[in-house]
């Protein structure tokens, strides 16, 4: 358990009790995702895509699908990052990967092995994204907060969105040629 859930903890149990005083509980609460000129990631990510859809003429509603997958595809590439990381600095990790996927696909080859792993688990990363972060609420909370933000922010939503992509694939690609 984190500092941060501990004092939630302490929060919600005992803080009227021991009278402590907590004021970063009184701050407004983001969705726990980055947050530049009072954008937050999800904000950027959802309102863009109902903004762009939209503007086109179509049912803006359509960029809730469209932001749960690109969040997916986030999420997907966070953690090939997580695992190319392991690999990269933890001796014996990559023999015990190879051990699992020798045991697990052993008529397999590399190619195959790599659509059974990544289409179920992005499909099954899309279903939780769209069960939680991406549900239609949070959609028109997050739509709802970023049509309230001027033109010019609206416009630099993507770059916000594609900027921590595109950091994080070039750390990929450069543990992957190391």
């Amino acid at each position: 358990m984190g500092p941060l859930m501990i004092a939630i903890f302490i929060k919600r149990k005992y803080a009227d009790y021991l009278k402590i005083p907590l004021p970063w509980f009184n701050r407004k609460r983001t969705t726990g995702t980055l947050k530049t000129n009072g954008m937050t990631f999800l904000e950027a990510l959802y309102g863009s895509q109902y903004y762009e859809i939209q503007q086109k003429g179509r049912d803006g509603n359509k960029g809730r699908i469209n932001g749960n997958f690109f969040l997916s595809a986030i999420i997907i590439l966070v953690l090939i990052l997580i695992v190319m990381t392991c690999i990269r600095f933890l001796p014996g990790f990559t023999e015990s990967i190879d051990r699992f996927a020798s045991n697990l696909f052993r008529s397999s080859n590399g190619k195959m092995t790599g659509k059974l792993l990544a289409i179920p688990l992005y499909f099954l990363i899309n279903f939780i994204v769209a069960g939680t972060i991406g549900n239609e609420k949070n959609f028109k909370k997050n739509v709802d907060a970023f049509m309230q933000y001027p033109d010019e922010t609206k416009k630099r939503a993507n770059a916000m969105l594609l900027i921590p992509f595109f950091i994080v694939l070039a750390i990929v690609f450069g543990l992957a040629i190391l």
